[in-house]
């Protein structure tokens, strides 16, 4: 789905009002802004995205699931999907924000904060419907990245440090050699994995250590 910003968004709005209210940063005003859509939309997010990846992945793994699933709700799919919307333009910021451009952490934000809007106006069906044609798109899919991409990214936009992988045991013959590799996040072990090479290890210590976060989350 792409449209041409807050006009075409209204189409799907019974109440125009909420849409205002989901484009209106906080940096407008504290006592009206989209805070409150937006921890919404957040849930509905994670709900549409989940529903939708087993209904198609119908033989992926718990682990690959996890994956596209924390790929697909990051910060930069997210702000994507707002300027395929043009909502980054349709934000309506105080002047605070100067005449510099949007940063994607507002535009994704807002984002969420559209998606809780239309909970509230017409139900989880259409929540869900908006959320399938503009962020479970087979391209938005592929792009959310492999493990390793997925973990650094999750940990960079938490401000925390970054993935630590450790080769914990070298097995088996010089010519067939198992590496054993675990993953750390702030010095806590978070997941490892087993393979013939260290890029696989990587991957499947960095795939469990995702399904961990997900446990906390």
């Amino acid at each position: 789905m792409k449209t041409d910003g807050k006009d075409s968004l209204e189409r799907l709005f019974g109440r125009s009002e909420l849409l205002r209210i989901a484009l209106t940063h906080r940096s407008v005003s504290q006592a009206e802004n989209n805070e409150r859509l937006e921890f919404l939309g957040d849930a509905v997010i994670e709900l549409a995205v989940r529903w939708g990846l087993v209904s198609d992945n119908s033989e992926a793994s718990e682990g690959e699931l996890t994956r596209m699933k924390i790929g697909l709700v990051r910060k930069a799919a997210l702000a994507r999907c707002a300027d395929r919307l043009g909502l980054r333009e349709s934000i309506v910021t105080g002047t605070a924000f100067g005449s510099g451009s949007i940063p994607d952490a507002v535009a994704a934000d807002t984002y969420e904060a559209v998606v809780g809007a239309l909970f509230v106006d017409s139900g989880f069906d259409s929540a869900f419907r908006f959320v399938e044609e503009t962020l479970l798109s087979k391209e938005e899919i592929s792009s959310s990245g492999d493990a390793k991409t997925v973990l650094q990214e999750y940990c960079q936009a938490r401000g925390g440090s970054l993935p630590v992988y450790t080769t914990d045991l070298t097995a088996g013959p010089s010519h067939d050699p198992v590496f054993y590799i675990s993953v750390s996040v702030e010095g806590l072990v978070l997941g490892t994995g087993r393979a013939s090479s260290k890029k696989k290890a990587q991957e499947l210590a960095a795939a469990e250590a995702l399904q961990a976060i997900e446990g906390k989350d």
